[in-house]
């Protein structure tokens, strides 16, 4: 004969039902906010860019996003192959790539005023120095920096446990009337 306290347990989960989903959801929670800082610690440091972009969001109930939100963070996940070429030098898609060669090409100087030939010298070692980076990445490629998938592979191991481990004590709590 089996006997068992299926009866029991469902009572408890009626009476305790709303506190288990709230323990689950802040459970949830604090593992998408420990992925986003794994992540952020694994994302390459230049300019702090990538690092800063990566958000948890809830796009919906008890679903979390966690994506980095530069337009370049792709390309540091998973790299590039040669034989693509950057955007042009004066496509408004390159101004980001452009800002940030101008902040390594100049750091310390000072700007130069608009129409002088300071301002101009600056401006085309600037397309010079793009059109540069621009051949090393047909020619050369982007090494691959991966900082989502080593923290999606973890987590795909570790979320399910830490959920089931979390409603095991839960039941168990309420089981015992502690909760």
């Amino acid at each position: 004969m089996l006997t068992h306290n299926a009866h029991e347990v469902s009572l408890s989960l009626e009476l305790h039902g709303s506190e288990m989903e709230r323990e689950v959801w802040a459970e949830m929670a604090r593992i998408a906010q420990e992925a986003a800082r794994k992540m952020r610690d694994l994302a390459p440091k230049w300019r702090s860019e990538l690092v800063n972009s990566i958000t948890v969001t809830t796009p919906a109930p008890n679903t979390w996003e966690i994506r980095p939100g530069a337009e370049h963070g792709l390309y540091r996940e998973k790299g590039q192959r040669p034989g693509k070429h950057l955007p042009r030098y004066f496509d408004p898609a390159a101004k980001s790539i452009v800002d940030w060669l101008a902040s390594k090409a100049f750091a310390g100087r000072r700007r130069a005023s608009k129409g002088s030939r300071a301002f101009t010298n600056r401006e085309l070692e600037l397309r010079d120095r793009y059109m540069g980076l621009s051949w090393h990445v047909f020619h050369e490629g982007l090494r691959a920096q991966p900082f989502v998938e080593p923290v999606a592979v973890v987590l795909e191991r570790t979320a399910p446990q830490r959920i089931e481990k979390l409603i095991a004590d839960l039941v168990a709590r309420a089981n015992r009337g502690e909760a």
